[in-house]
């Protein structure tokens, strides 16, 4: 073989490693970037569904007509104005393996709580209610991120509405209960950091830099075959009737997505 044969040889199996390594880097790579689901000024792209008692085939309400606010950047649910009733906040977009990250924060109220749940009817037996003000990030169609008070039974973690033995309520279902295991990570009256990955079957969280959840729920029920499919993010309108009536707030900033 000649030198510049060789040399053309060599030349051509570089050339094929590079574009390997390429294809290699290409697949390896997330499929799309982190962007912001929210531009800090108005709900674009963001219903709150027809309320309870709405007439078949109503259309979905502005967010802002229905008690949710952008105040600095700062989305703030929980505070209906007069005559409002609130509503999850629901993304127009449908996701299936998604990463999302946010900061939230919840409001605190009531000392006298407990994580215990007592009796027939499986209610918690908190004092005071109020302890059960809670939020959460829904995902695909059945899962939910709770976003409540340890010491009042409603952790940061994973829950899904299956009839279990174990199910609160009936159908109440903790998957992971997440935070119950970290003491004090949820830092109170502040800001914390909540990081979600989606992929398969397999769902993981983490608060403030620390894993909290890690699980694979692969539903065979029929009634569940959607909670593989895409669906929309929502955020959870604080229910007052587990609280109690309680009109505090949930605040949410710097949401971002992407696909993966």
């Amino acid at each position: 073989m000649t030198p510049n044969a060789r040399c053309a040889r060599q030349s051509i199996s570089i050339a094929s490693l590079v574009v390997t390594l390429v294809v290699a880097a290409a697949a390896a790579a997330p499929s799309g970037e982190m962007k912001q689901l929210f531009d800090g000024h108005d709900f674009s792209g963001w219903i709150v569904p027809a309320g309870r008692g709405a007439a078949p085939g109503s259309p979905p309400q502005n967010p802002a007509d229905v008690g949710w606010t952008i105040n600095d950047g700062v989305i703030v649910g929980g505070q209906a104005a007069p005559g409002q009733r609130g509503g999850s906040l629901v993304s127009q977009a449908k996701f299936k393996d998604v990463e999302l990250e946010l900061d939230f924060m919840l409001a605190e109220r009531g000392t006298r709580c407990s994580a215990e749940v007592v009796g027939p009817s499986q209610a918690n037996a908190s004092e005071d209610k109020t302890c059960l003000y809670n939020s959460g990030v829904y995902l695909r169609t059945g899962y939910q991120v709770n976003i409540g008070r340890r010491e009042a039974g409603e952790f940061i973690g994973v829950v899904v509405h299956r009839v279990r033995p174990k199910a609160l309520r009936g159908n109440v279902l903790w998957l992971d209960t997440g935070d119950e295991k970290f003491p004090g990570l949820r830092k109170k009256e502040d800001w914390n950091h909540l990081q979600i990955s989606f992929k398969g079957p397999r769902l993981q969280v983490s608060l403030n830099g620390r894993k909290i959840c890690d699980v694979t729920d692969d539903p065979t029920d029929p009634a569940e075959a959607t909670w593989k499919e895409a669906g929309p993010i929502s955020f959870q309108w604080p229910p007052a009737g587990e609280s109690g009536g309680f009109n505090g707030f949930v605040k949410f900033r710097n949401i971002r997505a992407r696909e993966i």
